[in-house]
């Protein structure tokens, strides 16, 4: 397995348990885990021995609680702010007739739009 699945295995993993990790404590993931394998739920680390990802998670957030952020929950619309508001509102056609020309990082980010509002 790739250290890609080892990721996916810890970030799942804090997701069940209601967290989010950081790109700076995802790469902290990588550096650890580079060249370890998943085996079902234990990660075997070369010349170190193996351990279950739940006990790599906790660890990790021990070492960087600031890696860490709850899940955000779904709020009254009372409570929620424009940027929020804004997210559920569907795109227009001039949106989709500039996403068909768009090319690049451009192209990317707006297909990223278009799966969070759908």
């Amino acid at each position: 397995m790739t250290t890609d699945a080892i990721e996916d295995a810890v970030v799942s993993a804090a997701c069940a348990r209601g967290y989010t990790i950081n790109s700076a404590t995802m790469a902290t993931v990588a550096i650890d885990l580079a060249g370890s394998k998943l085996d079902g739920d234990l990660i075997t680390i070369p010349g170190k021995g193996s351990l279950s990802v739940l006990d790599y998670l906790r660890d990790l957030h021990d070492r960087a609680p600031s890696g860490f952020s709850r899940l955000q929950q779904d709020k009254p619309d009372e409570e929620r702010t424009i940027t929020e508001m804004r997210r559920k509102r569907p795109l227009d056609a001039a949106w989709h007739a500039r996403h068909a020309r768009a090319t690049g990082i451009t192209k990317t980010m707006m297909n990223e739009i278009a799966r969070n509002r759908a």
